[in-house]
């Protein structure tokens, strides 16, 4: 039996396809998403309320995974990450730290990220002392919790057999659609769930 739970969610929550009502102010966008979808990405570098939000996610009892995402240009320089990561440190408890990996970490990179929960993405392998998964083609290496993020827009069979091959990984895993509209998201949701993901 497989051990595979989705939380599916976006990237960002410029949603144009009705999903909000007319008159709902900006800043409770994330309250409103956060009620019908489990997870979302946001780049750490985001013009979106972040205090805001970790606020909302320290007062709420409901199981949601936010996703802060950094290029693999920012993991380049270990100071640079720092100044980075000082503004939400105090808060790494509330979030994934992901990005999508182009190179082999370095050493001090890895150092300042031992706190933190982590997880990477790639097209190729690397050499890195966390949990690691092969799925979909794609190399996941995580601390705590595997985000696989796909940028691909698909129709229903396409997004059947893909959470059929991602449930391979076996364990609770963040899925990121990027540009899904709430209506993919809910295909994407139910389709999970109809499979027993």
């Amino acid at each position: 039996m497989s051990e595979t739970e989705f939380l599916i969610g976006r990237s960002g929550l410029d949603l144009v396809d009705d999903f909000y009502p007319e008159d709902l102010p900006n800043e409770w966008r994330f309250d409103y998403y956060s009620t019908l979808f489990k997870t979302l990405s946001l780049p750490i570098d985001t013009q979106e309320d972040l205090d805001s939000i970790f606020e909302e996610l320290e007062d709420s009892d409901e199981e949601f995974e936010l996703v802060l995402s950094i290029s693999s240009k920012q993991l380049a320089s270990a100071s640079d990450l720092a100044n980075l990561l000082d503004s939400v440190s105090e808060y790494r408890s509330l979030f994934v730290l992901f990005c999508e990996l182009k190179h082999q970490l370095d050493a001090d990179v890895i150092a300042l990220l031992k706190d933190y929960r982590v997880a990477f993405q790639s097209d190729q392998s690397y050499k890195l002392d966390y949990q690691s998964q092969e799925v979909v083609g794609k190399y996941l290496y995580y601390s705590h919790i595997p985000v696989l993020y796909t940028t691909s827009s698909w129709d229903e069979k396409q997004m059947r057999a893909y959470v059929e091959q991602a449930a391979a990984i076996n364990t609770r895993t963040i899925l990121i659609c990027k540009h899904a509209e709430s209506g993919a998201l809910n295909k994407i949701r139910i389709i999970a769930e109809i499979l027993g993901f």
